[in-house]
């Protein structure tokens, strides 16, 4: 009995221990199970898609197919703001839930360890954003999941960059870029104007009725009357005054009529208003894709100029899936908080980005032909390859031309065709050349400056005029330039979009029935072709293309084309196919 008495404390002691240590397990999974929280900013991602290792706030968490991604503050992306649900003792910690907040809920400032700078691009990437860039002096390295806002002019050299990174030595991880005003990396040289005097003042976009030959006087804007003084401040670095062009104003309503205090001129796209009070302009562009969002909801940065795309976005890729290089077309609004919202984004088929072709006059040429020849003081590389046609003419110095070509990946022009020609493409003056290209760099801020088209350098001066037709000028987009030079410079007389070849919504493939001689196109250089019993308008711009097959009465031909408003059928390409490439159709390249 002692003996029995005795063992029951034992028991006791020995299932105290267990009660404890097994409370302590359960109470330690438990913990574990509900987990921590954290509120930060994404400051990586992975470059392919959501799964995988996310750094916020500067810790790593493993987000896999378990892990909730609530996106009700915006999509998730490198800046945003989360609160992150977790689990773990050590890193990477395993994500249960990441949710977006807004930005206040992180208003702690910038990333843990994150800097920010201010400088001017001195290189950047040759194709799109992401890569190696130069800015101020210093080397930066952009990715996938870098954010990139085009608000104040395109991210192209001479522009003026705010650059948030982080690291400890170049180059640097970029977690945003931004583009800002020149004044906001030293200024452009100007003195910033006073302070204007206090009055109700109001802000209008308008086109030009008239205006007076040295500027002060009397304006009319959209019907409205304005005066002009001696202290109006005057910009034109999106071309010159002149009827009909879109401008900015600024004026007091304390005078009858207003005083301007400062007009300038703007974009086109500005004053297209279609009479909602939320939208103060609209327009459409064609351009190369620099970046954009995993699931395409988000901001975009085609051309230069930053979109937001959100899910009543109509996106459309019947001609090829979107990717950083690929040109696209977008339908875009103006948000009243400036914002350029995609209504419409889709990609075109059959557009060669680093083809063109030229008209003028052949300035040098080797003996022998093979080498480098320049036409209209642009160098371009003829080969064995290069087919050369003595069509109206020997091919010879002060030969009238046209080339077709390509620019390779070295940014060497290589002749694929050079004719002789009656026709000097349009151009409104003997002593002016015609190019068509697609736009690589523009100018910073507005579009006064240097232009690289086609890795030709061109300048715009306050002389040239700019048409934007067919579309906004931008990085990608297809143009016509006519020009003119002057002490060895190429100077812009016009510049002007066009649809880029390719890029019509029409194809056809049928017979050439009619073509007429050069001598009966129009005084712009336009002519009537009639394919498989349709006509069409051939302009300078279209892009004749015979290296397959040819391109005379009878030749089968595949012509892709537009309808303008008033009916008119534009052809944007007319390309000769012989019976075996029949099947064959353009695809997107570069």
């Amino acid at each position: 009995m002692f003996g029995s008495s005795r063992r029951i404390p034992r028991i006791w002691i020995i299932a105290t221990i267990l009660f404890v240590a097994l409370s302590a397990l359960w109470w330690s999974h438990t913990a574990q199970a509900t987990g921590q929280e954290l509120k930060g900013r994404i400051e990586a991602m992975p470059a392919g898609g959501l799964l995988g290792e996310w750094v916020i706030a500067g810790r790593t968490f493993l987000v896999t197919e378990a892990t909730r991604i609530r996106e009700d503050k915006g999509p998730v992306r490198v800046g945003v703001c989360v609160e992150v649900e977790y689990t773990g003792d050590a890193a990477p910690f395993l994500a249960k839930k990441i949710a977006t907040k807004s930005d206040d809920d992180c208003d702690d400032g910038l990333p843990p360890s994150e800097r920010e700078a201010f400088g001017i691009v001195q290189s950047k990437p040759a194709h799109g954003l992401i890569g190696t860039w130069t800015i101020g002096g210093v080397a930066y390295q952009t990715y996938p999941g870098t954010q990139f806002k085009q608000r104040h002019g395109p991210l192209v050299v001479g522009a003026c960059a705010k650059v948030h990174f982080s690291g400890t030595e170049e180059p640097f991880r970029v977690r945003e870029m931004e583009s800002r005003p020149l004044s906001d990396c030293g200024g452009n040289g100007t003195v910033p104007p006073p302070p204007p005097p206090p009055g109700p003042q109001i802000e209008r976009f308008g086109r030009i009725d008239s205006f007076p030959e040295g500027l002060i006087g009397e304006w009319v804007v959209d019907g409205v009357r304005y005066t002009a003084t001696s202290a109006t401040e005057f910009k034109q670095k999106n071309g010159a005054f002149a009827v009909g062009v879109c401008v900015k104003l600024h004026a007091f309503l304390s005078t009858d009529p207003p005083t301007l205090r400062e007009i300038e001129t703007e974009r086109d796209h500005q004053c297209n208003n279609s009479g909602d009070d939320n939208i103060i302009g609209q327009g459409e562009l064609f351009g190369e894709v620099q970046s954009f969002p995993d699931g395409l909801i988000g901001e975009w940065n085609i051309a230069g100029i930053t979109f937001v795309a959100d899910s009543a976005t109509k996106f459309e890729q019947k001609h090829g899936a979107f990717a950083v290089g690929v040109l696209v077309k977008v339908k875009f609004v103006i948000r009243l908080d400036g914002t350029f919202y995609a209504r419409e984004i889709e990609t075109k088929s059959g557009v060669h980005l680093g083809r063109g072709h030229a008209f003028g006059i052949i300035e040098s040429m080797p003996e022998g032909r093979i080498g480098v020849w320049t036409i209209s003081g642009v160098e371009y590389q003829v080969t064995e390859q290069t087919r050369l046609r003595e069509k109206h003419g020997a091919l010879q110095v002060g030969a009238k031309v046209r080339v077709k070509y390509v620019v390779d990946a070295n940014g060497q022009r290589t002749a694929l065709k050079i004719e002789t020609t009656r026709s000097n493409g349009g151009a409104s003056r003997p002593n002016h050349f015609k190019t068509f290209g697609f736009v690589d760099q523009m100018p910073p801020d507005g579009l006064i400056g240097q232009w690289t088209i086609n890795n030709a350098l061109f300048i715009a001066d306050a002389r040239t005029k700019f048409k934007e037709n067919n579309g906004l000028l931008g990085v990608g987009a297809y143009v016509s330039v006519e020009y003119q030079i002057i002490n060895g410079q190429r100077i812009i007389h016009e510049l002007e979009t066009k649809v880029p070849p390719g890029a019509g919504t029409l194809l056809k493939l049928a017979r050439i029935e009619a073509r007429p001689e050069v001598a009966a196109a129009a005084a712009d250089g336009s002519e009537v072709w009639r394919i498989g019993g349709v006509d069409y308008l051939v302009t300078p711009a279209t892009d004749i293309d015979d290296l397959e097959s040819g391109l005379e009465v009878g030749d089968l031909a595949l012509v892709n084309s537009y309808e303008e408003a008033d009916g008119t059928l534009v052809a944007t390409e007319v390309r000769g196919v012989n019976i075996s490439s029949r099947i064959y159709l353009p695809t997107v390249n570069r």
